[in-house]
C-alpha cells in the first residue's frame, strides 16, 4: 500500500510540473470557455437554448426573441419586418394587416376596428356608400348592390338617350285638349318646322292615358306661317285597347293597320296636324316603337315631358318609348320605391306626393279620382 501511495503521487507531482489542467477530480472540473449555444446563460446572455435555430424563443446571439427583431417567430408571429411600426405591411404587434383591426393599413380607406357592415365603415374597410351592398343604419333604406335600379314608370330610349320620361297631365279627355276644332292642333306646344311628341294623362277619375304626335304650328308670335310640310310616322308594338283618338285632318290621315300598329301620313301648309293615340295600358308594360319620316318643312323632333323640359330627339332615329309595372326593389340613390313619394315609379299610374284619396290621384297611386 505504501508504494503504490508513493506511485500515484509521483504521477500528480509530474503533470503539476507539466502545466496539466486536471478534468478528473474538484472545481477545475467545471471550467470550459463559455459560447452562445453551449445551452448555459453566460454573462452577456438573455437566454441559451444550445442551438442556433432563428425562430424559436432565444434566437443567434442569445438574446429573447421579440416583435421587431425582423426575424418571424414560428407560431407566434405572422410577420417581422424589424419595426415596430404599423401602417407598412406588417403591423406593431407583428401581425399582418387585416380589415377590422383598427389600424388603417394600405389599401383600407378606414378601420373602425370591427366587422360591422351597417355602419359608416363596413367590413371591407372602404367609407360605407350607397351601392355597396350594405345598408347604412340611419342613413339608407336599402342597398342592393348592383341590383340597385331607378324603375320609373315610363322611359324614353333612342340611340345613347335613355331617359325616364312623365305624362303632360290636364283635368280634361286627350280629344278636349288637343282642341283641333280649327283643323289645327291647339295643345300649347306647337312650333314653326318642329314635331312634337309626348304622352298625356288625362287626370279626371279614371282618365286614360294617350300618346300625342304634332307638327308644325298656324302661326307663331312673330307672324311666321307653317311653310308647306310632310310627315309620315308609323306607330309599332301598341297594346291591346289602343284606339285613335284624334286624327287631324281626316281618319285616313292617321289609323291603325291592326290592334298594334298605327300610321300616320301627315300633309299640311299653313297650319298644324298629328294626331293622338289614347287608351294605353296603365299601368302596364308595353313597348311602343315610334318610326318618324321628315320628308318636307319639319327641321325639329322634340319630346315635350310632364316636368316642363323639352328633349332633342333624332330625325332619322325610331324612338322608344317603354312603360313598366314593376318596381325595382331599391333605387340607385338606396330609397324604395313607395305611393306617396311624388316619383313615379313603374306600376303607378299618379303620384302626388301624398296618400290621400280625392285629390286627383288614389291613395295607392293606381289610379286618378
Amino acid at each position: 500500500m505504501h508504494a503504490r501511495g508513493l506511485a500515484v503521487g509521483a504521477l500528480l507531482g509530474l503533470a503539476a510540473a507539466c502545466g496539466a489542467r486536471s478534468t478528473l477530480f474538484g472545481p477545475e472540473a467545471e471550467r470550459r470557455d463559455p459560447f452562445c449555444g453551449d445551452g448555459l446563460v453566460d454573462p452577456g446572455e438573455a437566454c441559451d437554448d444550445h442551438n442556433d435555430v432563428a425562430v424559436d424563443a432565444c434566437v443567434p446571439g442569445c438574446a429573447l426573441a421579440r416583435c421587431g427583431d425582423g426575424i418571424v417567430r414560428a407560431f407566434v408571429e405572422a410577420c417581422d419586418d424589424g419595426n415596430q411600426v404599423s401602417g407598412d405591411g406588417c403591423t406593431a404587434s407583428c401581425a399582418l394587416p387585416s380589415c377590422g383591426n383598427g389600424i388603417v393599413e394600405p389599401g383600407e380607406v378606414c378601420d373602425d376596428g370591427n366587422g360591422i357592415d351597417t355602419d359608416d365603415c363596413p367590413s371591407r374597410c372602404l367609407p360605407a356608400t350607397c351601392g355597396d351592398g350594405f345598408v347604412q343604419a340611419g342613413v339608407e333604406a336599402c342597398d342592393a348592390g348592383a341590383a340597385n335600379a331607378d324603375s320609373p314608370a315610363f322611359l324614353l330610349l333612342q340611340g345613347a338617350l335613355a331617359r325616364p320620361v312623365l305624362p303632360v297631365t290636364r283635368p280634361m279627355p286627350l280629344v278636349s285638349f288637343y282642341d283641333y276644332g280649327s283643323a289645327s292642333a291647339h295643345t300649347g306646344f306647337e312650333e314653326r318646322g318642329a314635331s312634337k311628341l309626348f304622352l298625356y294623362r288625362d287626370i279626371t277619375p279614371n282618365g286614360l292615358l294617350g300618346l300625342v304626335t304634332i307638327h308644325g304650328v298656324d302661326k307663331n308670335v312673330n307672324g311666321e306661317i307653317q311653310p308647306e310640310a310632310r310627315v309620315e310616322m308609323s306607330f309599332f308594338g301598341l297594346p291591346t285597347g289602343t284606339f285613335v283618338a284624334v286624327s287631324d285632318d281626316t281618319k285616313a290621315e292617321f289609323s291603325l293597320l291592326d290592334a298594334t300598329t298605327a300610321r300616320g301620313d301627315f300633309q299640311f301648309d299653313g297650319n298644324t296636324d298629328g294626331g293622338a293615340l289614347s287608351g294605353l295600358l296603365s299601368p302596364g308594360a308595353w313597348v311602343i316603337d315610334v318610326v318618324p319620316s321628315f320628308l318636307q318643312g319639319i327641321d325639329r323632333w322634340e319630346w315635350v315631358d310632364g316636368s316642363g323640359e323639352t328633349i332633342v330627339l333624332d330625325r332619322t332615329t325610331t324612338a322608344r318609348i317603354v312603360a313598366r309595372d314593376v318596381p325595382s326593389a331599391c333605387r340607385l340613390d338606396c330609397t324604395i320605391p313607395a305611393c306617396g313619394d311624388k316619383i313615379l315609379d313603374a306600376g303607378e299610374v299618379c303620384d302626388d306626393g301624398n296618400v290621400v284619396d280625392l285629390d286627383g290621384c288614389a291613395a295607392d297611386c293606381r289610379s286618378t279620382d
